[in-house]
């Protein structure tokens, strides 16, 4: 007698009209996203990239001028001034990713006054970035309570606001202040899904805060690390801090990106095509960095399945 050897075949299954016509209305706004915003933008930036706005012949020089200008100090744009200011919110940016993972780990682990850090570090999220800006620009103003006690310490009177004296020094206090909280979430959400046994079985054997960090707590948050320092190494020529909200570039705070952005909100159609080779050049520099920073990231850890 013949034996069905499979008595439970699975019929395959064909979409019918219905099924496609839902399929197209769920996919069309993505697919029409991707076309118009991502890959339209790109043809027509490189496009003008390559393309002198004033003659309009196609040609390297938008590419010239922006290389020159970058590693210049001359000029209205001062664009050596701006890379530079876009490098040192970068490093600010890295910076904050272990310090803040160091703080996160004080109050993963309930040391001391971790209740009273965890709330002061978390309020500033709750209140609008427009509205932080607000405050923290008559805290550092020239009358506010914090110059105010600067200027009773210093003895000097006559001290100017903060944004005025050093500029860069003025916004890297706000985004530091502003920037903990949102990271300490992230951070601490990592470190929620440590298996607490482990933790229990670690103190079992003696080991100390440093060792228990290093040995249980990093590997397991490892991906978490991985991915924070892959996105600042993405935005490295986009990082401009809070220039907008609080200086709006003057003051010694232009930074590459914002200069774009008030290129194209201005309207200098005539310096489009620099706008758009200064993008280009950081955009090739950035790919590789990115490909390298994470290959050297997962070589020295493994992500850890628990």
């Amino acid at each position: 007698m013949k034996q069905n050897k499979n008595p439970l075949k699975k019929r395959k299954y064909r979409n019918g009209f219905w099924d496609w016509l839902c399929i197209i209305v769920l996919c069309a706004p993505a697919v029409l996203h991707l076309l118009i915003f991502w890959l339209g933008v790109q043809i027509e930036t490189f496009e003008l990239a390559f393309t002198n706005q004033f003659t309009m012949e196609k040609g390297w020089d938008n590419f010239a001028w922006a290389w020159k200008q970058i590693f210049s100090d001359v000029g209205n744009n001062n664009m050596g001034l701006a890379f530079r200011n876009t490098l040192t919110f970068f490093v600010m940016g890295m910076t904050l990713v272990p310090v803040t993972m160091f703080f996160a780990y004080l109050i993963y682990r309930k040391s001391i006054g971790y209740s009273f850090s965890r709330v002061t570090l978390y309020l500033p999220g709750a209140v609008g970035g427009i509205m932080l800006a607000l405050l923290y620009a008559n805290l550092m103003s020239s009358t506010g309570p914090v110059m105010e006690v600067v200027k009773d310490v210093t003895g000097n009177e006559n001290m100017a606001s903060l944004r005025f004296t050093d500029g860069m020094l003025y916004i890297m206090i706000f985004d530091i202040f502003v920037g903990i909280g949102g990271n300490l979430m992230i951070w601490l959400g990592s470190m929620a899904r440590i298996p607490k046994e482990l933790i229990e079985v670690g103190k079992l054997e003696g080991i100390g805060p440093f060792t228990e960090f290093r040995k249980v707590v990093l590997p397991l948050i490892w991906p978490t690390f991985v991915t924070m320092i892959t996105l600042q190494v993405i935005g490295i020529f986009g990082a401009t801090g809070s220039v907008l909200a609080l200086t709006g570039g003057t003051n010694g705070t232009n930074t590459i990106a914002f200069w774009m952005y008030n290129m194209v909100l201005q309207g200098l159609t005539s310096e489009y095509g620099n706008v758009a080779a200064v993008g280009l050049i950081f955009t090739v520099f950035t790919i590789p960095l990115v490909v390298v920073g994470r290959w050297l990231m997962n070589r020295f850890g493994e992500e850890v399945e628990y």
